[in-house]
């Protein structure tokens, strides 16, 4: 089933309440529209576009787009084919990539399913969620939607929507510098 969810955003790199819309369309889950939506809040920039089309093959869930031409930075959020994550951080030397996964487990699965030579990508991130964060949020989705963000202390956050407020720690591979 289609859902349109209209999120009204507030968080510490957003100076002002931000209005995102995000479709889940009939393939994807609530929890891969969460996911975005997380992004989007961890990595809020003005410059941060949802499913815009970039001149490539594969395609990101959010991107920033250079202002001549590139991309600063691709973020690929749940199911990820490997040939693609194999693929972008070679192709896209310059560009941070960050594969966003529902759980640390899911992203060490992920992780395993790479080659060598992809992981030592200097550009390559990944960051995944403690068990039930993300499913949690899911299970509080309605069609209009507030959200805080909030950091609770180094490498754990805390996303308040519609009065529930979720914990989670950031596990990062590798740890942003």
């Amino acid at each position: 089933m289609i859902e349109k969810c209209t999120f009204d955003l507030q968080a510490p790199r957003i100076k002002e309440r931000t209005k995102l819309i995000l479709v889940k369309t009939e393939s994807e889950t609530r929890e891969h529209v969460v996911l975005k939506l997380l992004a989007y809040l961890i990595f809020y920039d003005p410059r941060l576009r949802v499913e815009a089309a970039v001149p490539l093959h594969y395609q990101p869930d959010l991107v920033i787009e250079k202002e001549h031409g590139g991309m600063e930075m691709w973020i690929d959020c749940g199911y990820i084919a490997v040939k693609k994550a194999e693929t972008v951080p070679k192709k896209l030397k310059n560009t941070r990539v960050v594969f966003m996964k529902k759980t640390l487990r899911e992203m060490e699965q992920f992780r395993r399913a790479l080659s060598e030579e992809t992981l030592k990508c200097q550009n390559l991130q990944f960051l995944a969620f403690d068990p039930g964060f993300v499913e949690g949020i899911a299970g509080s989705v309605q069609r209009t939607n507030e959200v805080t963000l909030y950091p609770v202390m180094e490498g754990v956050i805390a996303v308040a929507i519609n009065d529930q407020i979720f914990e989670s720690h950031l596990h990062w591979n590798p740890a942003p510098a």
